[in-house]
């Protein structure tokens, strides 16, 4: 495989990381947690893009994964840190094309992710994933990110839990 080259996404780039999205997302849905990227439109990612900042990894001109960063309402944040839930930022949307998934991908922008967020003046980030997962659990606590809580879904058959990681 190629080198693998890290930028911040563009609105030009909407429809490849919707595809990219599908195929990276279709193993969770398979094992039972489907997620809204897994069915993404290049309309909603290119919103996305406009609203947050997201990050894209390619390689020979191929688009093969993207993350997304998204600033909550600190009413709606289920995060609760002395520093105040305005000085945490979201972490969403990380995907990976499956013939790129072993390949370090993720881990590179989960950490460019991360080098944004803390560049941006945020004390944290946290995200939500399914605790039931046979990996990413496993994987976000490899990268630093402890569970906070509980994060029911009332819309799916699974419930995700909060991590967080502190970027100071």
């Amino acid at each position: 495989m190629g080198d693998v080259t890290l930028r911040e996404a563009t609105g030009d780039d909407a429809a490849a990381l919707a595809a990219a999205y599908r195929d990276a997302y279709r193993a969770n849905r398979e094992l039972g947690f489907p997620a809204t990227a897994g069915a993404a439109t290049a309309e909603q990612v290119a919103e996305w893009i406009r609203e947050d900042r997201v990050f894209v990894a390619e390689s020979d001109g191929e688009l093969i994964g993207g993350v997304r960063l998204e600033h909550v309402d600190a009413a709606e944040s289920p995060v609760r840190r002395a520093a105040g839930a305005d000085a945490t930022v979201k972490l969403s949307r990380l995907g990976v094309r499956e013939r790129w998934k072993g390949e370090g991908v993720g881990s590179r922008l989960l950490e460019r992710a991360e080098r944004a967020a803390r560049e941006a003046g945020y004390a944290a980030v946290w995200l939500t994933t399914p605790d039931e997962h046979p990996f990413l659990p496993e994987f976000y606590h490899a990268h630093g990110y402890e569970v906070m809580g509980d994060y029911p879904l009332s819309v799916r058959d699974y419930d995700e839990v909060v991590m967080e990681k502190s970027l100071e």
